[in-house]
């Protein structure tokens, strides 16, 4: 009997082991899915919670960036880190220096549109970062050509933004929010 329980045991031990290492690495899986979507909904609804705020309008001018370093990088120099580059952020305020009215609503823009380069990693990510460039766009309505000739104005920038929308693009919805953060 003893004998014949070895042989059973040699026969099963093999297939247990197999389910119990799949069961085992199926839960890692599991897990790993399950802190991505955490991550990615700490991501999405910081996106939404990015403002423009009144500093941001109102506040210090940075300097003006070294044109070589600011291009090396897809997301260039942003040196007050308000979210919006320094070259772009320089460009508007120049332009709307006699309208903050005018200049609020451009920063809203552009400060949406550099999320492309800093927040997308995932379909979810480019969708938060498009319901907020559509919010700015609808705020900047008419000069939104003019912020988007800023912001993507090299060819690598360019080809990034086709690419991340090739890869991530789904469908979504806009969201039913005020469309500007600031209101002068």
């Amino acid at each position: 009997m003893n004998d014949s329980l070895r042989r059973l045991w040699r026969w099963v031990r093999w297939p247990l082991t197999l389910l119990a290492l799949g069961f085992i690495v199926l839960v890692a899986w599991r897990l790993k899915l399950l802190y991505e979507q955490d991550d990615t909904n700490a991501a999405v609804a910081a996106i939404h919670a990015n403002r423009l705020t009144q500093e941001d309008v109102f506040g210090d001018l940075p300097p003006e960036p070294n044109e070589a370093e600011n291009n090396a990088t897809l997301a260039g120099i942003d040196s007050n880190n308000n979210g919006i580059r320094d070259d772009v952020e320089r460009a508007i305020y120049f332009k709307y220096q006699e309208s903050a009215k005018a200049a609020a609503p451009a920063f809203q823009y552009a400060k949406a549109l550099q999320m492309e380069f800093t927040r997308v990693y995932n379909s979810e990510t480019l969708v938060a970062v498009i319901q907020e460039e559509g919010r700015g766009y609808s705020c900047v309505y008419g000069r939104e050509e003019e912020v988007e000739n800023l912001v993507f104005n090299t060819e690598m920038r360019k080809k990034f933004r086709e690419d991340i929308r090739e890869k991530f693009m789904t469908s979504y919805k806009s969201l039913n929010e005020e469309d500007c953060d600031i209101i002068l």
